[in-house]
């Protein structure tokens, strides 16, 4: 009771605070980082369910004042990233629950063209989304990830942003995203944008891909050659096809290469990286030709 109490009276301190013209945000910082740091370290899913609850109403509640948008919350250890432009910042999070599985938790300042800003919550709707690679989904209808980069790059109608994203998932599987934001005229974000061009036959608004959890996947934007750099996945088997907890790096890498306003499909890059020793390559089946992220998952797979 006494950790609880202490959380319970950083919160009232820092609600006293927001009602204040003055801003200090170093002990704002120092209230939301001992309240994280707190539920980083509950083992009791209940317990870390309503720090996170705090948690999210004091960021919440700094992320609306005009003056926290320039503040770089350095000490909070969550996803926190800003467009080059300065036209958002974006913050991600997560909080594991029972059997392997995660909640997701994002809050978006967006600067409108009066100089205001304006705070977005962004809402984790992975189980409610079918078409992950096509649909466009709104800050309501959120894929959530963990954010760790951000590329802008132009398109026709502006600027549009690549975020790289990672989810936990499951006991079985991990995911990563590369995910496209852009703004509509009212200045909303949209999420996913048909710029991911694949061989020419498929044009798709966002790219997942989903491998053992055991394992680690390379996702990274290369500046130098305008790509994102990625480690190509297969299933340690033929007849694992489509069934994502034994897929994996096979030694070889892909990526998207940005042409003008598209991300255009390249395999097998040499990356020419002589300090980095090449990873055993998996008894990858040569029948596959077509990248994993173009598969669907194995719904009757028996080996959950």
């Amino acid at each position: 009771m006494g950790s609880v109490s202490l959380i319970l009276g950083l919160f009232f301190l820092s609600t006293s605070v927001f009602g204040q013209d003055s801003w200090d945000l170093i002990k704002v910082e120092d209230s939301l980082k001992a309240v994280f740091n707190s539920m980083s370290c509950e083992t009791s899913y209940p317990r870390r369910d309503s720090l996170n609850s705090i948690f999210y109403s004091m960021l919440r509640g700094t992320l609306e004042s005009q003056t926290s948008f320039t503040h770089p919350f350095d000490s909070i250890r969550i996803g926190k990233l800003k467009s080059p432009d300065g036209k958002f910042r974006v913050f991600t999070w997560n909080i594991p629950q029972p059997g392997g599985y995660q909640k997701y938790f994002g809050l978006m300042q967006v600067k409108n063209p009066d100089g205001t800003i304006r705070l977005i919550e962004l809402i984790d709707s992975r189980k409610r989304i079918t078409d992950a690679k096509n649909e466009k989904l709104t800050a309501n209808r959120w894929m959530a990830a963990l954010y760790y980069q951000l590329v802008q790059f132009p398109t026709a109608n502006g600027n549009a942003y690549i975020l790289l994203g990672y989810d936990f998932n499951n006991l079985f599987t991990s995911k990563k995203i590369i995910d496209v934001l852009t703004f509509d005229s009212q200045g909303n974000p949209t999420f996913g944008y048909p710029v991911f061009n694949v061989d020419g036959k498929y044009r798709l608004s966002r790219i997942l891909f989903e491998f053992n959890a055991r394992v680690s996947m390379v996702l990274r934007y290369n500046e130098d050659r305008k790509t994102i750099v990625f480690d190509h996945l297969s299933p340690s088997s033929p007849e694992f096809a489509g069934d994502f907890q034994y897929y994996g790096p096979d030694g070889s890498f892909d990526g998207f290469k940005l042409e003008g306003t598209e991300w255009v499909y390249v395999r097998d890059l040499d990356l020419r990286n002589p300090r980095r020793s090449k990873p055993k390559p998996v008894n990858a089946p040569v029948d596959i030709k077509e990248p994993g992220f173009l598969y669907q998952p194995n719904k009757y797979s028996t080996k959950k």
